[in-house]
């Protein structure tokens, strides 16, 4: 089994096996988070803004409503589709993160909720890198990682079977260590999720010569 598949996979089955179940209680959230409200403060007049693991693209479309020029992308067929009946004409990529080539350099803002909490530590790492490329200069991430010290296949959770990542608020700070430079960081409750998070905005240092 390749690296890709070892919880990569899974978590997409189980989002596919559960993909009614999650829809519905997606609808219910209420939209925008005050840390979405934060994150789009941060952006230029007509950003563009790609929404990393878009689900069903209730965030995208309040931040197309907003004035921003939003992309998506997200792993889940099911989840791609209400998320198309949302927004329209919108692009919209159905990709692992992992194989799916970031542009580089388009981007002012990346919106990345609750996403990236179904890989490991080493590919966080990679992915963080990769969002640092597609950020223009002066461009901001906006990401949620969950809150806790549990890392594995979930059994009893919602969406049994998904590869979950939870870390302390200083671990989620250093995953930020090297080439960004953090402007917000909060362990928040029940903010347009949920459970306990640790929000992150950020933005790439320049580069050095």
């Amino acid at each position: 089994m390749s690296r890709l598949r070892v919880y990569d996979h899974p978590t997409l089955a189980a989002y596919a096996r559960h993909a009614d179940a999650a829809i519905a209680d997606w609808r219910a959230i209420r939209h925008p988070s005050k840390f979405l409200r934060r994150f789009a403060a941060a952006l230029p007049p007509r950003a563009r803004v790609l929404d990393y693991g878009c689900g069903i693209g209730l965030e995208l479309a309040w931040l197309r409503r907003q004035g921003c020029l939003v992309e998506g992308v997200d792993g889940t067929p099911a989840f791609l589709r209400e998320a198309r009946r949302r927004n329209p004409g919108v692009r919209l990529a159905c990709a692992r993160f992992e194989t799916w080539p970031m542009p580089a350099g388009r981007y002012d803002g990346i919106w990345c909720q609750a996403a990236l909490i179904h890989v490991p530590p080493d590919e966080l790492r990679r992915q963080l890198m990769k969002l640092r490329q597609g950020l223009r200069p002066g461009g901001r991430v906006g990401a949620t990682l969950a809150w806790g010290r549990w890392r594995g296949f979930t059994q009893h959770d919602w969406i049994p079977g998904r590869y979950l990542a939870a870390y302390s608020r200083a671990e989620a700070a250093a995953f930020f260590n090297d080439g960004w430079t953090i402007q917000h960081l909060a362990v928040t409750s029940h903010d347009g999720r949920h459970g306990r998070w640790t929000e992150l905005l950020a933005s790439p240092q320049p580069a050095t010569v």
